[in-house]
C-alpha cells in the first residue's frame, strides 16, 4: 500500500509539473511577453475607443480598464485568443460606459438658464405694437358716430349680446348687427386686423 501511495504521489507530481510547463509555454505570463503584447495592441485599443467616444481622455480611461480586466483573465486563455478577448472586453467596457453616461445625464439636474424658452409674457416689441394698436383703435372708436360707438363698446368691451345691446340702446337687433358690421369695417380699414 505504501508503494502504491508513493507511485500515485509521483504520478501526480509529474503530471502537475507537466501541466505547469505546458501553461508556461502557452501564456505570455512573463513581463517581457506581456509588455510586448501591450505594445503591439495598445494603439489599436486606443483607436477603437477614440472612434467611438467624443473625449480622448475617456478613451484612455476605458483602455486602461480593458487592460486591467484582461490581466484578470489572461491565465485562463491561450495567447492566440488574447487579442480577441481584449476587444471583447473593450466592447463590454464601452457598453457599460454608454449605459452609465446616459444614466448620469438623466440624473443630472438640467440648467434651463441658457435655453431660449418661449414665454407667455409678450416681448418688448410685441408690447409696443399692442400699445400702438390700442392708441390707434381708441382714436378710431372716438371718431365713430355716437350710436355706432355705443353699440361697438357695449358689444366688444362690455361683452353684451346683440339682444342686450338692442334693449339698452332702444334699437332692433338687426340695427345692432348693422352698427357692429360698420364699426368693424371702419376699425379694420383704419387700424388693421388685430383680432377684433
Amino acid at each position: 500500500m505504501e508503494t502504491l501511495g508513493r507511485t500515485t504521489a509521483g504520478v501526480a507530481s509529474v503530471s502537475q509539473s507537466w501541466v505547469e510547463r505546458e501553461e508556461a509555454e502557452l501564456l505570455p505570463s512573463r513581463d517581457v511577453d506581456v509588455d510586448a503584447f501591450v505594445r503591439e495592441n495598445h494603439a489599436d485599443l486606443l483607436n477603437f475607443f477614440r472612434h467611438r467616444l467624443a473625449q480622448s481622455q475617456d478613451a484612455a480611461d476605458l483602455a486602461q480598464e480593458s487592460w486591467s480586466r484582461l490581466m484578470r483573465y489572461r491565465q485562463d486563455q491561450p495567447p492566440a485568443s488574447l487579442r480577441s478577448l481584449l476587444f471583447t472586453i473593450a466592447r463590454n467596457v464601452l457598453k457599460n460606459h454608454w449605459r452609465w453616461s446616459s444614466l448620469r445625464q438623466l440624473e443630472q439636474s438640467t440648467d434651463f438658464t441658457g435655453l431660449d424658452v418661449a414665454s407667455e409674457v409678450p416681448g418688448v416689441e410685441r408690447q409696443w405694437q399692442a400699445r400702438r394698436y390700442l392708441e390707434s383703435l381708441e382714436a378710431t372708436v372716438a371718431g365713430m358716430p355716437d350710436k355706432r360707438r355705443t353699440v361697438f363698446l357695449l358689444s366688444r368691451v362690455e361683452g353684451l349680446s346683440n339682444a342686450q345691446v338692442a334693449q339698452r340702446c332702444g334699437i332692433s337687433v338687426k340695427m345692432v348687427e348693422k352698427h357692429l358690421a360698420k364699426a368693424i369695417v371702419q376699425c379694420r380699414a383704419q387700424v388693421g386686423d388685430f383680432n377684433l
